[in-house]
């Protein structure tokens, strides 16, 4: 269980394995915490291990490739340097002894209800490979399936706000617009939730009415993740009133001489995608 959520970086220079690292918010942005290794390489025992790839399959398991290769570096060593071995490598796959590995869900050829009730898999990768797969039926079909979806999920399930962001990401996928499903999530009692739809927000734009009224609100939220997302969106509008809404971020800037990182360096970079407008 403590593995799950953790940020998984192979490094083949100095330390030859791969790092686990644990994830935490910090602002609006993510911290990274090391902790203690997946895998470390001992050359004495297995030469020229380089991890290069790693990923976690369908059942469960983890599969990373290690590269093999004696060189390590781009363009330190000449590109026909004879010890650039090009036909060896090892794939290695990792499981919890004793523990049951995952059913692979079915996602090719799925009807369009099998495929929505996949949404609600824990794991990113079957939810994305659904998405993935809905893209291949009818966009009106998949739509009027995904209302009927989410008029039947329960309000007090833990992952309600959850569900109904994969609804928007749905329609998202499909390019089509519901302004109402959008404003529903704009107000979402989940701030994650809430940076989502204001992601969806800037994608929008163009079809949605008042977008930069609806912008003035999520710059101002509580969370400071979705108060990044809005000041990103603002970048987008060429005009001065965008660059009044992204800077109304400010307002929620707990120490002024200690702002939010993430927020500070998208708020430079979107006033100066704006400047010329706001003079």
């Amino acid at each position: 269980a403590e593995f799950q959520g953790n940020f998984l970086n192979c490094n083949v220079i100095g330390f030859q394995g791969i790092f686990r690292v644990k994830v935490t918010e910090e602002g609006s942005g993510l911290k990274g915490e090391t902790i203690e290794d997946l895998v470390k390489g001992d050359n004495e025992k297995i030469p020229n291990f380089r991890p290069s790839a790693v990923g976690v399959a369908p059942d469960g398991s983890i599969y990373f490739c290690d590269w093999a290769k004696e060189l390590i570096g781009h363009m330190q060593h000449h590109i026909r340097d004879p010890h650039r071995d090009k036909s060896h490598g090892r794939i290695y796959r990792i499981t919890y002894e004793g523990r049951p590995l995952l059913q692979p869900a079915k996602v090719d050829g799925q009807s369009i209800a099998k495929l929505l009730d996949l949404l609600k898999q824990p794991e990113n990768d079957v939810r994305t490979r659904a998405k993935t797969e809905l893209g291949k039926h009818d966009s009106a079909e998949v739509v009027a399936a995904v209302t009927k979806w989410t008029a039947g999920l329960d309000p007090k399930d833990k992952d309600y706000e959850h569900n109904m962001t994969e609804a928007l990401w749905v329609h998202q996928w499909h390019n089509v617009v519901d302004e109402a499903l959008l404003k529903r999530m704009l107000r979402s009692p989940d701030h994650n939730a809430r940076a989502a739809a204001t992601r969806v927000l800037c994608y929008w734009r163009d079809r949605v009415k008042d977008p930069l009224t609806l912008l003035e609100v999520q710059v101002k939220d509580e969370h400071p993740r979705v108060r990044l997302e809005a000041v990103r969106a603002c970048s987008f509008f060429p005009s001065a009133k965008a660059a009044e809404v992204a800077l109304g971020a400010l307002d929620k800037e707990a120490d002024p001489n200690k702002p939010d990182y993430y927020i500070k360096y998208c708020l430079d970079e979107t006033m100066r995608q704006l400047d010329k407008y706001a003079k």
